[in-house]
């Protein structure tokens, strides 16, 4: 799942009035100060390009420009990113130490026990395997006996334990041998460094490795598997910022910008199935 300016007041109308005896008295409007946008804490792990990431020690991804643009096309707040590691995403939101979560978080019947998600994008799973590697997995069936590097305490792992026990031992083969880390640069590193064999991760994730580490590594996946929709999570009973951030995505849905950003990226939208599919609707 992790900016920006104030107002400058308006330079007295008095003073452009050369040579008068007497300076023009300001405006109510010129003397009183912009009003100052109230913050909206945003939770999120910036480890995860495409979605959200530092760059340059500045938030940046998909998931931060959509953001921005819903808080843009309200008005009254701007977001204030917060860096954080997955694990500390949901208790971090349910102990009201963020307002959101805005972290490329897969809706799933778990999370939508402990906190309220509105759904803004759709993906799926691609396996990384390093260039010189003689794996090619194009499914989930060829990852049987492999070691295979998650990101710890995500959906990556619970799928990956669901292959190895259905797709695998319940079919006579090897279980796979399933590594954990921190963040996905990090499997990333555990595959290059022949820690892991093959990683298991978000599609675009594994699209922008590839395309950042050229010729060092390379997608073989070929199979559509286990489609899910990402979402934004909000407090349970928090109506006011789910409201904010609700109508602020219909908004920039509205004006075309909503699709610019998924499309920039190679992202799609969910459709109506694809949410009812996880919102249990």
């Amino acid at each position: 799942m992790k900016n920006k300016s104030m107002f400058i007041g308006a330079i007295v109308g008095g003073l452009l009035l050369a040579g008068c005896s007497k300076q023009s008295e300001p405006t109510a409007d010129s003397a009183a100060p912009a009003a100052e946008k109230r913050l909206v804490t945003v939770g999120s792990d910036l480890t995860f390009p495409p979605y959200e990431y530092l760059k340059d020690g500045v938030p940046s991804g998909v998931s931060v420009e959509i953001m921005e643009k819903i808080a843009e096309v309200d008005g009254s707040y701007k977001a204030d990113w917060v860096d954080t590691r997955w694990a500390n995403l949901i208790p971090g939101l349910k102990g009201e130490k963020y307002d959101i979560l805005f972290s490329s978080m897969y809706i799933t019947p778990e999370r939508l026990e402990q906190i309220d998600m509105i759904p803004y994008y759709k993906t799926d799973i691609s396996l990384l395997v390093r260039h010189d590697s003689k794996l090619a997995p194009k499914g989930p069936n060829d990852l049987c006996g492999a070691v295979v590097g998650v990101m710890k305490g995500t959906a990556f792992s619970t799928q990956a334990h669901e292959i190895s026990a259905k797709n695998c031992v319940a079919n006579g083969k090897k279980a796979l041998m399933i590594r954990e880390f921190e963040t996905s640069p990090q499997t990333t590193q555990a595959l290059l460094a022949h820690a892991v064999e093959i990683q298991y991760d978000d599609a675009a994730v594994m699209k922008a490795a590839e395309t950042n580490l050229a010729g060092k590594v390379k997608i073989t996946s070929t199979e559509q598997f286990f489609p899910t929709v990402g979402g934004i999570g909000i407090r349970k009973g928090d109506t006011e910022t789910y409201k904010l951030v609700e109508e602020g995505l219909n908004r920039i849905k509205a004006s075309g910008e909503y699709e610019e950003i998924l499309t920039a990226y190679g992202l799609k939208a969910p459709t109506e199935e694809d949410i009812a599919a996880v919102m249990n609707k």
